[in-house]
């Protein structure tokens, strides 16, 4: 409809109702006068009536002669007094119906803002000129519903709607129970603008009326939206493994290192950014936001070019780790938080993208599919330790846990950092206790036990969970081993008790920690957290300290994790070996740790028996007791686990078995498959190709169909790239 055809319009609808503008109701003053003229008659004939004489004739007679001028001049007077006072009313009634139906013409016809009118059912009973223009309607229609011609809901519209008399917007009648009341009520219309539907509640004849202006918001929302794609991102990037790497090829650091950067900085560049390398390997870059979302679609194919690069004519790829952030309303904080990103790639084995997600919940990864070679820990292990020796100093006691159902791992871990703590407090001349929060019926904790008992100095220094609750005061130091995911520590309600704790263990983290621990030494190449602990003690003032039973319990962890020293060992693994070789410990007697007795045996080739092959190259496998579970029965499903990585041409094993109303999974890898990206999937973790987790209250047929989706989503999302 063009400007002037609305203007002809306006016009013609006010033209019919000028008509009646001067009409006045003489009804009253004909019936005032009707009245006024029986009582002159009636008064008339009561004076004829006594005033019936002769002499008198002439008095009735002048009477009778007067009352008909005084009749009409009072009623004439009359009338012209009523006439003009009715007309008065009526012009000012008429002039203010007049300005309400000349400013609702000019909303309907002239103004170009466009609105619409609802009853409580959500059908449309009008709207304006404007809003026929946008919808391309002939006509004001009547009767549609508001969802065919708006896509914010009705029940947004009744929330956000303002009462007409309060204009407050938190005064609302009548809504729905699910109304929500913070929900966006922008909506695209047919001319491909979005609009800001604002409503207003009004009453008719008691029926409850929204009154929706749709206000352009395009030109603004569009700016916002330039505004955000355009924000800087700040990204950490460090080549994880390039100086390990050119130690044991033929090959020049700085040359390789320089062939990676130029790949880098043409990727940044790409993207209109900046990188700067402030030091060796290690990189910060900014971009925009708009370049971090094309990365994410395109699942960051820069790791792809980097592993393509070929150091000497060693085939193991270069690897490289991103810690990314867009979280902040300054660059500052952006820094910090794509710090902390880095951190947590690495800490989770390095060759991946982490992004701090915009809740600050978490972090989405990307990458993570190949292993990382081992990093040289020399001086982190010898900061940690003097750290952990400062700290040990101030403490009143030092509590020290692993995981539920721990494993030789989680023993041996915890029994060298026991060491490290009474050697602190002998070489200090300190009165504080240490303790290990352990399940003491586990065959693991029995059997190393068993070559810890002639040393009178662990008689009392194993002590249950509700034990350690009432050791707990102000200055407890809490240092956690081999385990961190806070659903299976040994005693998880400590964390929230202590305020100083400490981190170590090999596995990469899941998620972000609930707490904020002093010390966070999470370092996923190496083997087991017995070597890691193992390391801070050779490199520590206290390693001639260790005894051979503590050296053996180290060793048991050690040999454990890489299944006899054929997986996941490295060089600094074989180097902590030597260590405890030389402090009387030895792989013959540690071997027996592994023995098992008979039922077990026969256990564990019946859970074998059951193995089947999953997309050619994943063995699973599971076992159904006809007897109580035990938690040692974990024990079992990874040494099941770890024998079907014998069979020729699997890459990835998993075994399940049920304990009480729970499903536990083990999960192995002979290097090729994640498997702990897979369990994360079921909310478990672990290293890259030692893994697990813990389905709550499942059967085994359906965790078995959860681990198959979960690997079915490894293959076809995360491991082609």
């Amino acid at each position: 409809m063009s400007k002037k055809n609305k203007n002809t319009q306006y016009r013609n609808s006010n033209q019919a109702k000028r008509s009646d503008r001067f009409s006045v109701e003489l009804g009253a003053p004909l019936i005032f006068c009707t009245a006024e003229a029986i009582v002159l008659a009636a008064l008339c004939l009561v004076i004829n009536f006594f005033l019936k004489t002769e002499d008198n004739a002439k008095i009735i007679s002048l009477i009778s002669v007067l009352s008909l001028p005084f009749y009409i001049c009072s009623a004439g007077v009359l009338c012209l007094i009523y006439t003009a006072r009715s007309l008065k009313v009526k012009r000012a009634k008429y002039d203010a119906k007049l300005l309400e139906t000349e400013i609702y013409d000019i909303f309907r016809y002239i103004i170009d803002l466009p609105y619409a009118v609802i009853d409580s059912s959500g059908k449309v009973k009008i709207i304006n000129g404007a809003m026929q223009d946008i919808l391309g309607f002939k006509r004001a229609v009547s009767g549609i519903e508001l969802s065919e011609i708006c896509s914010v809901p009705v029940k947004t519209v009744m929330a956000n709607a303002k009462n007409r008399d309060a204009y407050v917007s938190d005064v609302v009648y009548d809504l729905p129970e699910d109304a929500d009341r913070h929900e966006s009520a922008v909506a695209a219309l047919a001319d491909g603008r979005r609009y800001e539907a604002v409503s207003y509640l009004f009453k008719v004849q008691g029926e409850n009326y929204y009154f929706i202006v749709f206000r352009d918001v395009e030109s603004y929302l569009s700016l916002a939206e330039k505004h955000e794609a355009e924000s800087p991102v700040v990204a950490y990037i460090q080549l994880d493994n390039l100086q390990e790497l050119t130690q044991y090829v033929r090959a020049d650091h700085r040359s390789a290192s320089a062939e990676a950067e130029n790949i880098l900085r043409d990727w940044v560049n790409g993207m209109n950014g900046f990188i700067r390398e402030y030091t060796r390997d290690k990189y910060v870059a900014v971009f925009s936001k708009r370049n971090l979302i094309e990365q994410m679609r395109n699942e960051f194919e820069i790791q792809k070019r980097i592993m393509a690069l070929k150091i000497g004519d060693n085939s193991f790829p270069i690897t490289v780790s991103m810690g990314i952030s867009a979280v902040g309303d300054s660059l500052e904080k952006k820094e910090k938080s794509a710090h902390h990103a880095l951190n947590m790639a690495i800490q989770r084995g390095g060759n991946q993208v982490a992004i701090r997600r915009e809740d600050e919940t978490g972090y989405v990864f990307f990458g993570g599919t190949h292993k990382t070679i081992e990093n040289n820990t020399t001086i982190v292990s010898r900061v940690t330790g003097e750290l952990l020796e400062t700290k040990i100093a101030k403490a009143s006691n030092v509590l020290i846990m692993g995981h539920s159902n721990p494993d030789f791992d989680s023993v041996g871990s915890c029994v060298g950092i026991a060491r490290f703590a009474l050697s602190v407090i002998e070489s200090r001349s300190r009165s504080c206790t240490v303790n290990i929060i352990t399940d003491k019926g586990s065959d693991s904790f029995r059997t190393c036990y068993d070559q810890l008992a002639s040393m009178n100095v662990y008689g009392d220094v194993f002590i249950n969970r509700e034990v350690a609750k009432d050791l707990v005061t102000p200055e407890t130091l809490l240092i956690i081993c081999d385990v961190n995911n806070p659903r299976i520590y040994e005693a998880p309600e400590l964390v929230d008790m202590i305020t100083d704790i400490a981190l170590i263990d090999h596995h990469r983290l899941s998620e972000t920690l609930p707490y904020d621990p002093f010390l966070q030494y999470v370092e996923t190449t190496k083997s087991s957290a017995s070597e890691i602990v193992a390391e801070i003690l050779y490199y520590s003032k206290f390693g001639d300290k260790l005894h051979k039973e503590e050296a053996e319990v180290l060793l048991s962890g050690i040999m454990l994790d890489t299944q006899n020293f054929t997986r996941n060992a490295g060089a600094q693994t074989f180097e902590m070996t030597r260590y405890l070789y030389s402090r009387g410990a030895h792989t013959g007697v540690v071997r027996e740790f592994f023995n098992e007795s008979l039922d077990e045996l026969l256990l564990t080739g019946e859970f074998e028996s059951k193995a089947r092959i999953y997309r050619n190259d994943v063995a699973i496998t599971w076992m159904t007791l006809d007897r109580p579970a035990k938690s040692d029965d974990r024990v079992i499903a990874a040494k099941v686990a770890d024998n079907l990585l014998k069979v020729k041409g699997v890459k990835a094993s998993f075994a399940l078995v049920k304990i009480d109303n729970d499903v536990v999974i083990s999960g192995r890898s002979k290097g090729a498959v994640n498997v702990q990206l897979i369990l994360e999937r079921l909310k478990g973790g672990g290293h890259f190709d030692i893994a697990g987790a813990q389905v709550k209250n499942s059967s085994l047929t359906k965790a078995c169909e959860m681990l198959k989706d979960a690997i079915d989503d490894y293959f076809e999302y995360d491991h082609h790239n």
